[in-house]
């Protein structure tokens, strides 16, 4: 992965999780809060897996 790639792709990251941390903290439905994390967890997982997919070529 490119450094470019790579530090826009922390700085997504990092809003997104800056978005959901009050809803996951505030709500008091535990799927809701599962759901969120859960698509947190694979947002974090695609950035880490996409640069692996450069590296193997």
């Amino acid at each position: 992965m490119k450094p470019l790639q790579r530090a826009t792709g922390l700085i997504g990251l990092i809003l997104m999780a800056a978005f959901l941390v009050p809803y996951i903290m505030k709500l008091p439905q535990l799927d809701i809060t599962i759901i969120l994390l859960g698509g947190l967890a694979l947002a974090v997982y695609d950035y880490l897996s996409s640069g692996k997919d450069e590296e193997s070529r």
